[in-house]
C-alpha cells in the first residue's frame, strides 16, 4: 500500500527540470567548449571563427564566439615562458587591434595572468557598436585570449549593453568550460622512464674470467 501511494505521488507531481549541456569539440584543433543545450549554434561571421552560439533571448541577444588561428611566432620559447609570452603577445595592444573591427569601442581594464583552457590568458571587457543586419547595436563583452602551443584562441561573449549584467554568470560558466588539446607535459622533463629497470647490470669482479659479473 505504501509503495502504491509513493507511485501515485511520483506520477502526480512533476519532476523539476534539470539543465542539460552540450559538449562541443573541434575535430581539427581538439579544442572544446560546453554550453547550455538551449543555446543554438549560429553561422560563423569571420575567418577563424570556429563556433558561435546564441542564447534564446530576442531582447538581450547574448552570444559567444570561439575562434582559433595558427600563430607560431613564439614556439621557439620553452613552455615555462608561457606567462611572459602572454604579456607580450596577448595584452592591451592585442585587444586594441582586436576591437578595431567594431565601431566606437571602449576597452575596459585588461588583466594579465588570467586563464583560458589549460593555459595563460589575457582577460578584458569592452563596449562597442556593431551592425547586426540593418540595426546598429550597442553591445558589451567579456573576452579571453590565450596563445597555447602554436595557436591563438579567443573567446568573446557579449550581449546588448542593457542586459550585460544579466548574462555575466552564464558567460563565465562557458569560459570555464573551454579546453585545448594537450600539448605540454606538466613536468619539464615529461614522465621519467627507468631505462635500467630491465637492463643487465655489470659490476667488477676479480674472480670472473672476463673481469665483471652481471645479474
Amino acid at each position: 500500500m505504501r509503495l502504491f501511494c509513493l507511485l501515485i505521488l511520483f506520477l502526480t507531481f512533476p519532476i523539476s527540470a534539470k539543465a542539460d549541456y552540450f559538449l562541443w569539440q573541434d575535430p581539427g584543433t581538439g579544442m572544446s567548449m560546453t554550453f547550455p543545450d538551449t543555446w543554438k549554434v549560429q553561422t560563423n561571421r569571420r575567418p577563424g571563427d570556429t563556433l558561435t552560439v546564441m542564447a534564446p533571448s530576442d531582447y538581450d541577444q547574448p552570444m559567444c564566439t570561439l575562434s582559433s588561428h595558427q600563430d607560431r611566432r613564439y614556439t621557439i620559447y620553452p613552455a615555462n615562458y608561457g606567462r611572459d609570452v602572454q604579456q607580450v603577445a596577448v595584452s592591451t595592444k592585442f585587444w586594441q587591434d582586436y576591437l578595431g573591427r567594431y565601431s566606437g569601442y571602449q576597452l575596459g581594464p585588461v588583466v594579465d595572468g588570467a586563464g583560458l583552457g589549460r593555459w595563460h590568458a589575457s582577460y578584458a571587457t569592452a563596449s562597442y557598436t556593431q551592425m547586426f543586419g540593418s540595426v546598429m547595436q550597442q553591445r558589451r563583452a567579456l573576452m579571453f585570449a590565450s596563445l597555447y602551443n602554436d595557436r591563438l584562441y579567443v573567446l568573446e561573449c557579449s550581449s546588448l549593453a542593457h542586459a550585460y549584467e544579466n548574462w555575466v554568470f552564464p558567460f563565465q560558466s562557458i569560459v570555464k568550460s573551454v579546453d585545448f588539446k594537450k600539448a605540454y607535459h606538466e613536468l619539464p622533463t615529461g614522465e621519467y622512464a627507468n631505462f635500467l629497470s630491465k637492463a643487465r647490470r655489470y659490476f667488477w669482479s676479480q674472480t670472473s674470467p672476463i673481469g665483471t659479473t652481471a645479474y
